[in-house]
C-alpha cells in the first residue's frame, strides 16, 4: 500500500461519520429546523436550541450518537424512544417528533426557556417556601400522571427539572425510564448517587415509583435549603444515615415544621413507609396550594417570586 493510500484509508471512517452527521443536519433543515447553539452536553449526546418553523418557536433538539455500543445505546435508548412520545402532560417535555438515521437520531422537543431547576436555586440560594409549593405540587402532579401510564423515570433531579417562561415545571430527560406495572421490580442502577434512593444503593430489588418519591424528596429539600440532605462523597456513611431516617435541617435556615415533617415523611428508608403521593397533596404543607399552570394569558396572575429566599 502507497503513503497515500494510508492517508486515504486513515481518514475515510472520520469522513464517513462527519458524512452521517451531515446528513442529519440535511434532514432537520428539511423538517424546518434551523439549528442554532448548543445548550446542553451529556455523554452521548448534545441538545441544540433551534427554530421551529412548523411550530414557529424555539425546540430543543437532543442528538444521539447511536455508534456507541455502550449499555446505555443498547439497553436505555430504545426504551426512551418507545416512552417519550406517549407523553402528554403539561409539566413534563413535550416530544414532538423523533428523526432517525443509520447512526444518529434526534430527538425534537420542548425548549425550556428559563432552564433548569438548579441554575434557578443556585441563582437565588434557595427558594421561598411558597413558590416550592407550587414547583412541587405542579412535579408530585407529573409522577402522579407517570404512575398512572405505568412509566418511571428513575433519574429526577433538579437538573432534570426545567422551567417554561411562565415558570411552570417540566419533568424532561427520560433517558433511564421504563415502563413498569404497579408489583414490577427493579435491579438496575439508575440515577444520580445523591438523588437515588438507599434501596438502590444497597443494590436491592426496587419498586420504580417509590424510587421516584424518593427522588422528588431530595428534590424538595435541595429547593428550600440549596443544599443536598446527604453527603455522596461518602456512600457507606451516607446510606447509614438514610437507613437510620435522619434528616438533618440546616439550622441557619428558617423552615417551617409542615415542610419539615414532608421531607421526613417522603425520606423513609422502607420504601413501602414513604407517604404516597395523594397523602403529599393532603399534607398540611401542600393541601392548600391547588394545581396551577400558567400561560402567557394567565401568567399576570402569578405571585412575585423573590429573588432570594424569605422564608418566615
Amino acid at each position: 500500500m502507497q503513503k497515500d493510500d494510508k492517508i486515504s484509508s486513515a481518514c475515510s471512517p472520520a469522513a464517513t461519520q462527519s458524512e452521517k452527521s451531515l446528513d442529519m443536519m440535511s434532514r432537520l433543515r428539511k423538517a424546518g429546523y434551523i439549528s442554532k447553539d448548543v445548550i446542553g452536553r451529556g455523554t452521548y449526546s448534545i441538545v441544540k436550541r433551534a427554530y421551529s418553523e412548523r411550530h414557529n418557536k424555539d425546540v430543543a433538539l437532543k442528538i444521539v450518537d447511536k455508534r456507541s455500543r455502550s449499555d446505555f445505546i443498547i439497553r436505555f435508548l430504545p426504551r426512551e424512544l418507545d416512552i417519550v412520545p406517549r407523553l402528554h402532560h403539561q409539566n413534563i417535555v413535550e416530544v414532538f417528533e423523533i428523526i432517525q438515521s443509520e447512526s444518529i437520531v434526534c430527538i425534537a422537543q420542548e425548549y425550556a426557556a428559563g432552564g433548569d431547576l438548579l441554575k434557578k436555586i443556585k441563582k437565588q440560594s434557595r427558594i421561598n417556601e411558597d413558590r416550592a409549593r407550587f414547583y412541587f405540587r405542579q412535579l408530585i402532579e407529573a409522577l402522579m400522571y407517570l404512575k398512572k401510564i405505568e412509566v418511571v423515570h428513575r433519574d429526577l433531579k433538579c437538573e432534570n427539572l426545567f422551567l417554561d417562561l411562565c415558570d411552570n415545571i417540566k419533568l424532561g430527560d427520560f433517558g433511564f425510564s421504563r415502563m413498569m406495572r404497579n408489583g414490577d421490580e427493579s435491579h438496575t442502577f439508575c440515577g444520580s448517587r445523591a438523588y437515588v434512593a438507599p434501596e438502590v444503593l444497597r443494590s436491592r430489588s426496587y419498586s420504580g415509583f417509590t424510587v421516584d418519591l424518593w427522588s422528588a424528596g431530595v428534590v424538595l429539600f435541595v429547593m428550600v435549603t440549596g443544599l443536598m440532605p446527604y453527603d455522596d462523597r461518602y456512600p457507606r456513611k451516607m446510606v447509614e444515615k438514610q437507613m437510620q431516617h435522619r434528616v438533618t435541617f440546616p439550622s441557619r435556615i428558617t423552615l417551617s415544621d409542615d415542610i419539615k415533617e414532608l421531607i421526613f415523611a417522603i425520606l423513609h428508608p422502607v420504601p413501602s413507609k414513604r407517604i404516597p403521593y395523594h397523602e403529599i397533596l393532603q399534607s398540611t404543607w401542600l393541601a392548600c396550594t391547588p394545581y396551577r399552570f400558567y400561560t402567557s394569558r394567565n401568567a399576570d396572575q402569578q405571585p412575585p417570586s423573590p429573588s432570594r429566599d424569605i422564608s418566615k
